[in-house]
């Protein structure tokens, strides 16, 4: 069993199969999902998205780039209400990027008032990061007794050290399926901190390069890890369902 921690299933890629992907994710072993949000919009989808199918929780938060890239001013109080809902179990997808060095400070604001959030209800953050762990590592520094996750960890192994030191997990999808970027922080970093997801519909695995991610494809993501450790997929696959679990209260 699996479960991809990180998932956009109300995108409109699955608008005309969303019921067929969810189902061939839960018969191919996927237990859980957690599908993320970016922005109000897509927290209310996701929200709905998990009242509907069992196995589906939700985190809801505001990407870095979302007021830049659609208007929406951030608000806290706009999330508050929604992020006490049963099956909310995390706040993200949060962070930030370093797309437009201009737009730092107002993703800073943005991100503190998540960490915020994330403290006053007690849930775990799902972080997003693009060129910017120096930042990144000494917000949540200063934030102190946060936990969560560093979604789709792109760093180096001694970045990846300052996060395991404060505590945080590293999720890894279907980039290290072809690229070797990322190997040493696989194979060194301990196994009870370390999760599985798939991103989609984005950044799909090797067999898969080009098309469209789903849920089930996670399992590709287990399989390098298990090579890279030189470990078998069963012990992958318990072990990091049961960190989803523990970080997640699922």
């Amino acid at each position: 069993m699996f479960i991809d921690t990180h998932s956009h299933l109300d995108d409109e890629q699955y608008n005309n199969d969303r019921e067929e992907v969810i189902k061939r994710a839960i018969d191919d072993g996927i237990e859980k999902i957690i599908n993320v949000s970016f922005d109000l919009v897509s927290a209310k989808r996701a929200v709905d998205l998990a009242q509907k199918y069992e196995h589906i929780f939700v985190a809801v938060g505001c990407h870095p780039t979302t007021q830049e890239e659609s208007g929406y001013v951030f608000n806290k109080n706009d999330f508050l209400a929604m992020a006490q809902q049963p099956k909310v179990v995390a706040i993200g997808e949060c962070g930030l990027e370093l797309k437009n060095p201009e737009d730092l400070v107002n993703q800073q604001e943005i991100f503190e008032a998540q960490i915020d959030l994330a403290k006053e209800l007690d849930l775990p953050l799902i972080v997003h990061c693009r060129d910017a762990h120096k930042e990144v590592i000494e917000i949540l520094a200063k934030a102190g007794q946060t936990r969560g996750v560093i979604h789709c960890f792109s760093g180096s192994w001694q970045t990846a050290q300052k996060y395991l030191e404060m505590g945080f997990y590293l999720s890894f999808n279907g980039i290290i399926t072809y690229a070797s970027d990322y190997d040493k922080v696989v194979k060194n970093m301990p196994l009870d901190r370390l999760l599985l997801e798939t991103d989609c519909p984005y950044l799909s695995p090797a067999p898969f390069r080009g098309q469209r991610n789903e849920p089930a494809y996670v399992k590709h993501a287990a399989q390098r890890v298990a090579e890279i450790r030189g470990e078998a997929i069963e012990k992958i696959a318990q072990v990091t369902t049961q960190n989803a679990r523990d970080l997640f209260v699922l």
